[in-house]
């Protein structure tokens, strides 16, 4: 990889992360803090996002690989990486393999959870 490429995925994530605070600042002051409704806004746009760049990208506008990454993984990753997990798993499914997807979704989530739980243990047990 090109340190011109390295340096416009780094572009990418920074706009991406910027997005992101602004659109959950947004949810928000528009919905309360009842739900994570900025992080649900986030991902959901994200998410939507994601497959839309892809079949345009892919179709259509034909995006040039390095283009797509950048957009992909810079600003979306820096945006949500949940487009990247959603888009991930509904790929496993449009190939027909199901039990990997299941896989893939319930390790995610429930692993995740697990993990999240496992560092708060760790982390108060050191004093935090």
């Amino acid at each position: 990889m090109s340190l011109s490429h390295v340096l416009w995925l780094a572009l990418g994530g920074a706009l991406g992360t910027l997005t992101r605070a602004g659109v959950a600042a947004v949810a928000v002051r528009w919905l309360g803090r009842d739900l994570p409704w900025g992080t649900l806004a986030v991902n959901l746009l994200g998410s939507f996002a994601f497959g839309l760049i892809v079949a345009l990208g892919r179709g259509r506008l034909g995006l040039p690989t390095g283009l797509e990454t950048v957009v992909l993984v810079g600003f979306l990753g820096g945006f949500t990486t949940y487009s990247s997990f959603a888009f991930q798993s509904v790929d496993l499914l449009e190939q027909g393999r199901l039990t990997v997807a299941l896989a893939y979704v319930g390790g995610t989530v429930f692993v995740g959870l697990l993990a999240v739980w496992a560092g708060l243990l760790v982390g108060r047990s050191l004093g935090g």
